[in-house]
């Protein structure tokens, strides 16, 4: 059996792996929705949104189930490549005829028949990063996470280069969800709250003059203090999509019948939840929320019931990143917080969110089938095809 590969055991958490298909389905059905029209107008084929997040769906339950066999310790081992080809491709979105600049942003690689976006990698390999490092300082290993100079500091530097990066593409959004989770990360490793309030606080003040360089977010802030100020022109996906939330009243004006979605020009990708909310209404809202929370919530049950470190830390970052990234996205179409561009996990449009994020998910898995990490692997009998094989780890 070809190294890093794990023998094959039953699926010990069904919830997390039910939660993750009914997401998913939801998520293709909405982009079908939310896309048909605009589809028609731009190439006369209203399935041609539908056909990609299909594909990018299959591709992403494959890269799930893969890394459902493949034992999750082995990746810290490639953490630091992870993050040095993150960074060096996060540079690479600026390169010509490599990089791909869209609607002012360059965030994307074009490799043709897909557009490949960094920032969505470097989310991951940051999780993976910090999990190995902070694992060492929770074991008490070679740096001590309550000392700002020797146990903050290494971190904070990767972490600042990517947030940096991110944020300059511009997509403060993704910068946003990067920052938090690393933070979320940080407190369960148990470094000083007055450390973290501090970080912060830095963080924050430097992310918020960045912004100012760039003059559509002050805009951003202002339509958000001022919605109805000007909905023609700033101010218009912003107001377009509260009326979409607001007019689906408790159960929605029905499957299909929603006319928010043919004014909002991200209707299939980062405000997808206004469709949801105008056509099934409160309630459907809700189930798409708790469906989204109890995604996370088994994240970090996961973690706890994890008594290897590494995959603790591993798995409480992954359930952050789903549950910040779903929390900025429902705050923004709401009009709860300024507008930002954030895909709401496995149902927004997009190849690299999804895929990604199913691979998270199956990191998760492999994580609640292996609690005890590399342990779990040796103790495992070494032939295969009998029934032991199969047996299933508790935790």
């Amino acid at each position: 059996m070809a190294s890093g590969l794990v023998r094959r055991r039953v699926l010990t958490d069904h919830l997390l792996f039910q939660l993750t298909l009914a997401l998913v389905v939801i998520g293709v059905v909405m982009v079908y929705d939310s896309s048909y029209a605009r589809a028609i107008d731009l190439k006369g084929d209203g399935f041609q949104f539908l056909r990609k997040q299909a594909v990018y769906a299959v591709v992403g339950l494959a890269a799930m189930i893969g890394m459902i066999r493949y034992g999750y310790w082995r990746l810290r081992q490639l953490a630091v490549p992870l993050v040095i080809g993150s960074l060096v491709l996060l540079v690479a979105v600026y390169i010509p005829h490599v990089g791909m600049r869209l609607n002012g942003a360059s965030r994307w690689i074009d490799l043709k028949f897909f557009q490949f976006q960094p920032s969505e990698l470097a989310k991951l390999a940051l999780i993976i990063y910090l999990a190995g490092l902070l694992a060492r300082a929770v074991d008490g290993r070679t740096m001590d996470i309550r000392n700002f100079a020797d146990g903050l500091m290494p971190p904070l530097v990767v972490l600042g280069l990517l947030v940096l990066l991110i944020e300059r593409e511009p997509d403060l959004g993704t910068a946003a969800v990067v920052f938090l989770t690393s933070m979320t990360m940080l407190f369960l490793a148990g470094a000083r709250k007055t450390h973290l309030l501090g970080i912060l606080a830095a963080g924050g003040s430097l992310m918020l003059l960045l912004s100012m360089m760039h003059g559509f977010r002050g805009d951003r802030l202002k339509t958000y203090l001022n919605p109805t100020a000007d909905i023609r022109g700033k101010g218009y996906q912003t107001a377009h999509g509260i009326l979409a939330v607001g007019s689906g009243g408790l159960r929605g004006v029905g499957f299909g019948a929603g006319r928010e979605k043919y004014y909002l020009p991200e209707a299939n990708t980062d405000f997808i939840f206004a469709t949801i909310a105008e056509e099934t209404g409160l309630l459907g809202s809700l189930t798409v929320v708790t469906l989204l929370f109890l995604t996370g919530w088994r994240g970090f049950v996961i973690a706890r019931r994890t008594r290897d470190t590494f995959g603790a830390m591993l798995a409480s970052g992954i359930a952050a990143m789903i549950s910040w990234q779903a929390i900025i996205n429902v705050g923004v179409v709401t009009g709860t917080i300024p507008a930002t561009g954030v895909p709401l996990p496995f149902i927004s449009f997009g190849g690299t969110s999804l895929i990604l994020t199913l691979a998270s998910i199956g990191i998760l898995l492999n994580i609640a089938q292996h609690p005890e990490g590399r342990r779990a692997e040796a103790a495992a009998p070494r032939t295969t095809g009998e029934p032991s094989d199969r047996r299933r780890v508790s935790g």
